[in-house]
């Protein structure tokens, strides 16, 4: 029987060592996932070289990488989209089946010689495109509603069509084709341990001597909103509160944007914004219980995979009120987007709580994301895709 050949296809970046080794941040279990549905597995992807020290996760060498350059600035588009395009079109007419992940331009690209070519295809709906344009930049304002336009008639003509989120992607970007509610955060299991030191901590916890907040986000984009918890730090520490943020999260290609950092020293706050840097998969999960107040200020999401694992570790986690975060957090503990009166509010609702009691609920609530049920849901929603087109 001939060996079935998958292609993922999303804007990425996946990163390049000196070894020509890859790795990842933000694409862990596809090669178990996508292995379901075929013998081999491409990403066609964009790439970036590593700089610096090198906190990523290996790409096992299963997964075979196909670079697209980059085309997404005005300049790089005239110099590179005819590369990508036939790039695209080479992979694309040599596959057996096709996974699409939304907000990515190379998967606009593939999508075109996909009906060329009458290949099997999912789209894999994980973010709002209107959102991750219109909160990037002017140039982004500009683009976002062609891209919006472009990602629903898309979504509503696939045939497959993979949600990661209950409510929120499902409306705004319908489907006349098969559909699945799964997320792509996997919790392995939830550690007991956890939940019962998260209440020995928040027993003890004491806001005027120490709160420190955490948020796990790329610092390469103003979209995640780490901004507004930074401006808020003042506030805090004028009413005698003892505050620190700490920052998880590395950046994205090779250039480092300051501006978080910046605007810490310009608020005169700097000593209390700690810059974690890129945790590993262990790392991170010892990060959630070292904070004791999660945040995900974010302007743009799909389901946000950091505030599910916060969940998992009993954090208390306040969240904007935004694409797929209501459907994980309290109402309570929602925040209007880009408000920084708006989550100082949240944060004071939220220490005259019983944080014990939403510590537990969330807990209980991420088990919804425990591998096993997601995992079957997924297979079910495959064997369709796999029976319709073996």
């Amino acid at each position: 029987m001939k060996k079935k050949k998958l292609i993922f296809v999303h804007d990425g970046p996946v990163y390049y060592d000196d070894q020509n080794k890859y790795y990842e941040f933000a694409y862990h279990k596809l090669l178990e996932r996508y292995s379901y549905l075929a013998d081999e597995i491409y990403f066609l992807i964009r790439t970036s070289k590593i700089e610096g020290e090198n906190k990523y996760t290996l790409i096992p060498e299963k997964i075979g990488i196909v670079s697209v350059p980059n085309f997404k600035s005005p300049t790089k588009y005239f110099k590179n989209k005819a590369e990508a395009e036939k790039i695209v079109c080479d992979v694309i007419k040599d596959a057996d089946y096709v996974v699409l992940r939304t907000q990515s331009s190379i998967a606009q690209i593939a999508l075109k010689y996909i009906k060329k070519y009458n290949k099997p295809y999912i789209i894999e709906c994980v973010g709002c495109s209107w959102d991750s344009y219109w909160n990037h930049s002017m140039l982004g304002k500009i683009v976002a509603p062609y891209m919006y336009y472009k990602t629903k008639k898309a979504i509503k003509d696939a045939p497959y069509v993979y949600y990661v989120t209950n409510q929120f992607l499902q409306k705004r970007y319908p489907t006349n084709g098969e559909k699945v509610a799964c997320s792509n955060v996997v919790i392995k299991s939830n550690d007991k341990d956890a939940l019962d030191k998260r209440i020995q901590k928040i027993n003890k916890f004491n806001p005027k001597e120490k709160i420190i907040f955490g948020t796990a986000a790329s610092l390469s984009t103003r979209y995640k909103g780490q901004e507004y918890v930074i401006k808020a730090l003042k506030y805090f520490l004028d009413k005698g509160y003892n505050v620190e943020y700490h920052l998880a999260g590395g950046y994205s290609g090779n250039q480092k944007n300051t501006f978080l950092y910046d605007l810490a020293v310009k608020e005169g706050v700097i000593d209390k914004v700690i810059f974690e840097g890129s945790l590993s998969s262990e790392q991170i999960m010892d990060y959630y219980d070292s904070i004791d107040i999660y945040v995900q200020p974010s302007k743009q999401e799909g389901l946000p995979r950091a505030v599910i694992e916060a969940m998992s570790r009993g954090c208390p986690v306040l969240g904007t009120d935004i694409a797929g975060i209501p459907e994980l957090i309290q109402e309570r503990c929602l925040f209007k987007k880009g408000s920084v009166k708006s989550f100082i509010n949240a944060v004071e609702r939220l220490l005259i709580c019983n944080q014990a009691d939403i510590a537990i609920e969330n807990f209980n609530n991420a088990k919804m994301y425990k591998e096993d049920i997601l995992e079957n849901k997924r297979k079910e929603f495959y064997d369709k895709f796999l029976n319709e087109y073996n």
